[in-house]
């Protein structure tokens, strides 16, 4: 089998498919929150704001593509908030189910905060839409960004990621051998 390519930088098709994909279950999620009201919208977008900052502070500033375009471009977005960190600890760190559960709220308290508003007020197809897109990004559209798009191609996940170790309990990372 042909070895993937490793990128140094992502190209830049990449790096705007894999932001719309993210971004479109925030807006969904966003969109139910609001829903329910205005400061609940208020609220889960700073969440997400942040979370992003948190990854970008703990995650990012330690990746080798600090200052370059990932599979997300969170590597350039850092560059821009924050100094370079030490690569050394993006590979100490050890990931645990706990360590996705603030991921696995973007998704889930809009799913329950849907499910009220529909049986509260009734059936409406945007926040069923709103509902669905997100849960369907979990098993059909990450799997492909992740599993086609980023991870493949990622030079980090061949020296060590923490999150390849914990989803495919393997040290190292990208199955190239």
């Amino acid at each position: 089998m042909k070895k993937p390519k490793i990128y140094d930088n992502y190209p830049l098709w990449i790096v705007i498919l894999a932001n719309i994909l993210m971004l479109a279950v925030y807006v969904a999620g966003a969109y139910i929150m609001f829903a329910l009201s205005i400061i609940t919208g208020f609220l889960y977008v700073a969440y997400l704001v942040i979370l992003e900052l948190y990854f970008l502070k703990e995650g990012c500033i330690h990746c080798c593509y600090f200052g370059k375009l990932c599979a997300f471009g969170k590597g350039a977005v850092a560059a821009m908030f924050f100094k370079e960190g030490d690569p050394e600890k993006f590979c100490e760190r050890e990931l645990g189910f706990k360590d996705f559960i603030p991921q696995v709220l973007v998704v889930l308290i809009p799913l329950i905060v849907g499910t009220a508003i529909l049986i509260s007020r009734g059936f409406n197809l945007l926040i069923l839409i709103a509902m669905i897109y997100p849960v369907f990004s979990w098993f059909a559209v990450n799997p492909f960004l992740y599993g086609k798009l980023a991870c493949l191609h990622c030079k980090q996940g061949s020296i060590c990621c923490p999150a390849l170790k914990f989803f495919i309990k393997e040290k190292g990372g990208n199955k190239e051998e």
